[in-house]
């Protein structure tokens, strides 16, 4: 039986790449986190854990102890990253879809969206207010009504930018992952995995605690395969390792830029302040935050 608890984010830009190869580097935990068992073995565990009440045997089995203490924390664990990931993700990407609009079709002009989303909303959804509507001439089936023009600031406040923006940022009235909602200490328990992850390679695992040699191969430029030499070995891993560390190095830049970002959205009030936030949300997509460039090559 295998549980798959990681999704892999299915898009090509670098924020996508970044938390997919995060979230490989966090298979071992994955596989001994994943339930293993049928229903059946399942219930069996229980009775070897607790009452029929629900109370905690004074001595459960060894065996109901460690997956309940030890498995389900983590298996619960990774479903929070694996939607906190995928909602950050769909956040960035869904609030630049957003800015892009406001100056690709509303030119930068705040309050012309907010006048032309009320009325695309109205004259889509409906309104209940009599004052939303005016006459729009006489059709087939009788009188035709359209979205009255609006523009003072209650009737145009729950269409403007701040409002629509809102959902993707901390403080955001919807649960779940937005941005600026979780630091690089939040994922800290994670991250310290990704970081050792070559720890938990079954190759340096036989060699250092078993003394055995499980065979790796490299291709060389002729697309021959080649027995890779101890000293290969263990330069490969330091460069994984080293590989695995920058990979955490930047998330955390992400999760940084994310609450500055929050902070930017909480304070624009101008279309030049939506602009730096848009740039600002954009290196967070591509990973430029900072004087090394992100590189999508990640194994």
């Amino acid at each position: 039986m295998y549980y798959k608890i990681l999704e892999k984010i299915s898009a090509e830009d670098n924020l996508a790449q970044l938390f997919n190869a995060y979230m490989r580097r966090l298979s071992t935990m994955e596989v001994i986190s994943a339930p293993n068992t049928s229903m059946g073995e399942f219930t069996q565990l229980l009775k070897e854990l607790c009452t029929d009440e629900g109370a905690r045997l004074k001595e459960p089995s060894t065996r109901a102890t460690q997956t309940w203490d030890f498995s389900m924390p983590r298996f619960y664990m990774l479903h929070m990253l694996n939607g906190s990931l995928n909602d950050l993700h769909s956040e960035v990407i869904e609030s630049i879809a957003l800015l892009t609009e406001l100056f690709d079709v509303y030119d930068g002009d705040l309050k012309r969206y907010a006048i032309e989303k009320r009325m695309d909303s109205i004259n889509e959804h409906g309104s209940e207010e009599d004052s939303d509507w005016v006459e729009d001439g006489i059709g087939p089936d009788g009188q035709k009504w359209k979205a009255s023009f609006k523009d003072d600031e209650e009737s145009l406040a729950p269409y403007t930018l701040r409002s629509d923006l809102q959902q993707f940022f901390d403080g955001s009235d919807s649960t779940g992952e937005h941005i600026g909602s979780s630091q690089p200490a939040d994922f800290a328990l994670f991250s310290s995995v990704v970081a050792s992850a070559t720890d938990f390679s079954p190759f340096k695992f036989f060699r250092d605690q078993l003394g055995k040699e499980i065979p790796k191969y490299r291709q060389t430029e002729d697309g021959e395969m080649v027995q890779m030499s101890t000293a290969d070995e263990v330069e490969s891993e330091i460069n994984e390792d080293l590989h695995n560390r920058s990979i955490v190095g930047y998330f955390d830049q992400v999760l940084t830029a994310g609450k500055e970002a929050s902070r930017m959205q909480t304070f624009a009030t101008q279309a030049e302040h939506y602009k730096e936030l848009l740039e600002h949300l954009k290196n967070m997509r591509d990973v430029t935050l900072g004087p090394c460039t992100f590189s999508v090559e990640l194994p």
